[in-house]
Formats: structure tokens, C-alpha cells, sequence
């Protein structure tokens, strides 16, 4: 398929890009180019997404456009490297702020740059959630207890049944929420009765330019009152709800050794006996990008005593840390500290990582410590380049080389190993799209550079990638596990297959796209919005819901309509070097799909002063990084240019 847009059009629309979202972000104490989210007046305008530099990056390392747009590529590609000098690919950059919304003890709302914290302070709530997170899930900082003995009488009081004061303090430079509570304790052996024997206070602390929670718990003894086996404890409660992406494994961590302890059944365990633990860790069991994460670290972990864990069907429902003394002097004082960083897309086997964010939050330099859940996409913008050097399509120092190799290699490691559970790839831990993209990576790669690792990782990308195809009767359409079909991700799916066919023999891929593409119909799609239903004509791909009912995504949002002409771009390709022969009516059907995307696309560009936008819907007013870089790659149909010669041969 030939590119559909003249230059001067191609390039005005690189240049909104250009003008209007390019910026520089200060990282490591130096100025990196970024793309901010949009122009527009939103609160979430000046982030700036990793997957937005990759889809830009990937644009722009086109050979056509290196002459004129190359500096900007390697700026953007300067910021991937930035996002990922370790092993996290981390997801964003945005300025700290913190803003107090709700200052009622009682029902208080906070939102820093990265969380959102809720809850009711009388009732020792503390609840947090990731902002901006692709899977939102709620953690609850409560289910906190306190132990001690008092002569020969042991006691288990919760905090919570017990708190008498409470309240929110805004200081300059964060916030402090804090509950306290009593202890009670019997005493006498014939004639018992209940007295005060100390106050606990539980101390959270919220600063803008810190993405952790930081927890301090102080136990004062009441004169004249000795308390012995003291435990205080720190809990995260009420985590078994999540039936989809369940916590079914503790990560327990010290030094360089990090060892996952599986939970089953129901009932409680203790999980650790000792006080050397860096960290633990408590991540879903979902795709690395989507994967909330909460890592604690004791502060004070030589009063650490054990971990315990409670499941509920083999989840994780409550954990705590017991910090003992043997004992508190009357009118003494007990205190631990513990640091929390919650994390949106979360990857298990870099847990030296989030111990070191844990340690010295100032490392992340701005950075949001989730990962990318479109791990895919940068990987794929890093390989586009080498390969397209590789063959003298523009020139790169053999330095820079070697570091975008290395990057590549590391960060590949990264994607296979958080979505593997022993020498499989489960398909729960896939995000199609993800996938899909790191399969193009490959592919680029094995023209480049091809190695077993690469053909094997390829391999094993495939395999899982084929098993997400639902059968004709549920849609044939491509869909991650435990999710309903999307036009995006069935369109990256069909852009995979497509390059692979044009280098890989398999017997698999001509009926897997045969039926990718009879699952893509066209009809009106009911969408739901704020004011009600918007009802649009569109491509579309459906699948059953656990009811029956089918649900259907269409090209409402224009980066889907731009994938999809980019994926049928090259099932076209493909079927021209004969890897994919279609027929006539699959030929006329892929046309007609190009031309009704092509249509909706096109309606949603508007001319902004000098340049050219695309609007992110038929409804929005904007245009933003997600949407421009995709479009665009739909319109100039990339992956000939990148598999031609290839193409050509076979």
C-alpha cells in the first residue's frame, strides 16, 4: 500500500508534534526532549508518557524522514534510554505537586503527582490508589494490631476498635494524617480490672516530591506501667476482592536474594522468622504493565520479628509485619518505621529495583516508578533504528549503537521474564499489544543482528501470541485473557503476523490472519459516554460477555482507526510477496475496511495555525501524543520501508 499523504501534509503533521508537545524534562540533572500529553488545559497535560516518546520515535526513524526530523528522533529515543537506565522501563515523568482536596479527618482526598490517597482517619481508613494506573486497585494501610503481656495476662487489641484521636496536619513541606489509640489491659488475678496501659499512634506521612508512604508507629507506656512481648504491627488489609488480578504470591527480598513464597488455601501463615529483610513485595498476577504493586521495606528491621500472611482461596487477603521488643519500661516509648511505594505496572523479577527506590526515592529524578504497560512499542523504536542504520539508511556513532543494543537487550529480558512463570509464558500475564509490538522488535532484530536468544524469544512470543485468537463462535478476534476483544490490540496482532510471515515459514499464520480479518466487521457501534450513548459507524471486533451478550470496540478513539490502517497495510504487503495470499472477496474486505478507516481518520484532522492535528475522537476538541504518532504511522503505511528488501526477496 503506498503512503496516502503528500509531504508537505506529512510533514505539518509532524511538526504539531514539533511545536506544540515537545518539551524538555530534567532528568538526572540533565534536560531531555519529551512529549507532554496535550496542549490542552487538562490537569494531566504536561505528563509525559514513555509510550508516547516510543510510538514518535519509532515515527521518526523512518528513512524517509531522518533528513529533516532525525535530531527529534534521537532526543526522544534520549528519553527512552533515560526512562530505562535499569531494569524498570519506567511509565512517565511529571512535576511533584501535592494538593489537600478534602481536609476533613474524617473523609480527606489527596492527590500528589503519583497517588491518590482517600479514607476516614476515625476509623483508622487509609486508603491509596496509583494515579493515572491502566488497572485501578485500592490499598488499604489498616488491619493493625498491638500485642503485649501485662503481668500474666497476653493481649491482642485491634488499633482500630480503639482510637480516641485523630485529625490531618498540612505542613510546608507534605501532609501528616495520623489516628491514636489506647491500650487496655487487665490486670489482677481474683479481682481483675481494666486500666490504661499506653497510647499508639500510627503517623502517615505524604510529600509531594516523594512517591512513598511513609508509616511511624509510637507505642508510650502510661507511668508507672511495664509492658513485655510487645508486638506492633503494620497491615495491608482487605486485598482478596481482586478475583481477576489476585495477589497469589509474597516476594521477600534481602541483598541480592529474592525468593517468591506462593500462597494456597485459606487460613494464615507466617512467611518469614527473621529481622534481615530488605523488602517484601506483594504484586498481581497480571501483565507487568498492568500489575499493581505494593513493596514495603521495614525501616526498623531490627525490632522486626515475622511476616505473616492471611489468604482467602489461595489470595492474598491481609499481611503484617510484627515488630517485637521483650520488653517497654514504664512511661517507655516503642517506635518503628516502615516505607510503602505502591506502584502501577509492577515487574517481579527486578525486585532490587524497588528496594533501591525504597532505600533513595531521589534516584527516580521524577520519574513515576511504574512501569510502561506498552513495553512493546519502545522496544520496538529502539530496533527500528538499529536495523534501519544496519542497512546505511542514516549514519549513528557506533557508541550510540552498542547503547541502544544493550538497552534493547536488557529491557527484552525485562518483558519476557515479567510475563514467565517457570519455562512458560501464561497467557494471563500477556498484554497483546505489548506483545505484539515486541514480536515487530524481533522481527527487526533478526534482520539486523539474527541470534538464537532472538529466534527463541520470537518463537515463544508467537506460540503465546496464537493462543489468544478466540474461535470464529466468540468473534475470532485476538484477545487477552479475562478481557473483551479491542480494535488496537487485534489490529497489533494482525500487524505482528503480517511482518513474520514475510520472513518466518509457519504454517500457522496465513489462517490465524485469514481470520483476524473476517473477525474486523463494520457496523454501528454504541458508545458509552458521560451524557449518554454515541452511536458510530465504524470497524469493529466483538466478543461474548460472561452473560452472552457480545461487546463490540470500534475506531472511537482515532489511535485505533491509525493502527488499523497500518495492520491492514501490511497484511497487504504480505499478501503482494505472496507470504499471505488472499482472496478476491478477503482482498475486497481489507479494502473496504482501509477505505471507511481511512474516511473516519481523515475527518479527524484539522489544520492548528500552521500545522495539522488529529483530533483523539470524533468528539474531542484536541489532539495529544498518543494519537498523532499513530495516525501518522497509519497514513504512511512504515512497514514497507522497514521489511522491504526482505519483502522483495521472498
Amino acid at each position: 500500500m503506498v503512503e496516502t499523504l503528500p509531504e508537505a501534509d506529512r510533514d505539518r503533521l509532524i511538526a504539531f508534534l514539533h511545536r506544540h508537545l515537545l518539551c524538555a524534562v530534567p532528568l538526572d540533572g540533565l534536560d531531555i526532549p519529551a512529549l507532554r500529553e496535550t496542549h490542552a488545559p487538562f490537569a494531566t497535560a504536561n505528563w509525559c508518557w514513555t509510550a508516547d516518546a516510543a510510538g514518535a520515535a519509532e515515527l521518526l526513524a523512518q528513512p524517509a524522514l531522518a533528513a529533516e526530523w532525525g535530531a527529534m528522533r534521537d532526543g526522544l529515543t534520549d528519553f527512552l534510554m533515560a526512562m530505562g537506565t535499569g531494569n524498570l522501563l519506567l511509565r512517565r515523568v511529571a512535576e511533584a505537586e501535592l494538593q489537600v482536596e478534602s481536609a476533613d479527618p474524617r473523609d480527606f482526598a489527596i492527590t500528589t503527582a503519583t497517588h491518590e490517597y482517600r479514607g476516614d482517619l476515625s476509623r483508622g481508613v487509609v486508603r491509596q490508589a496509583v494515579r493515572g494506573g491502566v488497572a485501578r486497585r485500592e490499598i488499604h494501610h489498616t488491619g493493625h494490631l498491638a500485642e503485649f503481656r501485662l503481668g500474666r495476662h497476653r493481649h491482642c487489641l485491634d488499633i482500630e476498635d480503639s482510637i480516641v484521636e485523630f485529625g490531618l496536619e498540612q505542613r510546608p513541606d507534605g501532609v501528616l494524617l495520623f489516628h491514636e489509640s489506647l491500650l487496655k489491659g487487665t490486670t489482677g488475678l481474683l479481682r481483675k480490672a481494666e486500666q490504661t496501659v499506653g497510647r499508639v499512634r500510627y503517623e502517615y506521612w505524604i510529600e509531594a516530591k516523594d512517591p512513598r508512604l511513609l508509616i511511624q508507629v509510637t507505642l508510650r507506656a502510661e507511668p508507672g506501667v511495664a509492658l513485655h512481648d510487645l508486638r506492633l504491627t503494620t497491615a495491608v488489609d482487605e486485598l482478596s476482592g481482586e478475583r481477576v488480578r489476585p495477589v497469589t504470591r509474597v516476594h521477600l527480598g534481602e541483598g541480592r536474594d529474592f525468593r517468591a513464597v506462593p500462597l494456597s488455601g485459606s487460613g494464615v501463615a507466617t512467611l518469614r522468622e527473621d529481622t534481615s529483610l530488605d523488602i517484601i513485595s506483594l504484586i498481581e498476577d497480571a501483565p507487568p504493565g498492568a500489575a499493581n504493586g505494593l513493596h514495603l521495606r521495614p525501616l526498623s528491621g531490627d525490632y522486626l520479628l515475622n511476616t505473616k500472611a492471611q489468604s482467602v482461596e489461595g489470595r492474598l487477603h491481609w499481611l503484617i509485619n510484627r515488630y517485637a521488643t521483650p520488653e517497654l519500661a514504664a512511661g517507655g516509648v516503642f517506635q518503628v518505621n516502615e516505607a510503602r511505594l505502591l506502584t502501577a505496572g509492577t515487574l517481579a523479577a527486578a525486585m532490587p529495583s524497588y528496594a533501591g527506590i525504597l532505600y533513595d526515592p531521589l534516584i527516580l529524578s521524577g520519574r513515576d516508578a511504574g512501569v510502561t504497560a506498552d513495553h512493546g512499542v519502545a522496544l520496538n523504536a529502539v530496533a527500528t533504528q538499529l536495523l534501519c542504520v544496519a542497512r546505511g539508511d542514516y549514519p549513528m556513532p557506533a557508541e550510540r549503537v552498542a547503547m541502544l543494543r544493550d538497552w534493547y537487550d536488557r529491557h527484552l529480558d525485562g518483558l519476557f521474564a515479567g510475563m514467565a512463570e517457570g519455562d512458560s509464558l501464561p497467557p494471563r500475564r500477556s498484554y497483546l499489544r505489548a506483545l505484539s509490538y515486541a514480536l515487530l522488535s524481533l522481527d527487526a532484530m533478526q534482520r539486523w543482528a539474527p541470534e538464537p536468544r532472538y529466534d527463541a524469544a520470537l518463537a515463544h512470543g508467537l506460540d503465546l501470541l496464537l493462543s489468544l485468537q478466540r474461535p470464529d463462535e466468540a468473534g475470532g478476534a485476538f484477545a487477552d485473557q479475562n478481557q473483551a476483544a479491542y480494535l488496537d490490540c487485534h489490529a497489533a496482532a494482525i500487524l505482528a503476523l503480517s511482518r513474520l510471515a514475510l520472513s518466518r515459514e509457519d504454517a500457522r499464520l496465513l489462517p490465524a490472519l485469514k481470520q483476524a480479518l473476517g473477525a474486523i466487521r463494520v457496523g454501528s457501534v454504541k458508545v458509552p459516554l458521560e451524557d449518554g450513548l454515541h452511536s458510530l459507524d465504524t470497524p469493529f471486533v466483538r466478543s461474548r460477555r460472561a452473560d452472552g451478550r457480545w461487546e463490540d470496540d470500534g475506531g472511537f478513539w482515532t489511535f485505533k482507526l491509525g493502527l488499523l490502517l497500518r495492520a491492514l497495510a501490511a497484511l497487504r504487503l504480505a499478501h503482494g510477496a505472496g507470504a499471505v495470499p488472499l482472496e478476491g472477496s478477503q482482498l475486497q474486505r481489507l479494502q473496504t475496511l482501509n477505505d471507511l478507516a481511512l474516511r473516519q481518520l481523515r475527518a479527524r484532522i484539522r489544520p492548528h495555525g500552521a500545522v495539522l492535528e488529529v483530533l483523539t475522537s470524533p468528539l474531542a476538541q484536541e489532539g495529544n501524543a498518543a494519537t498523532q504518532p499513530a495516525a501518522l504511522l497509519g497514513l504512511l503505511a512504515p512497514d514497507a520501508a522497514v521489511a522491504g528488501p526482505l519483502a522483495a526477496a521472498t
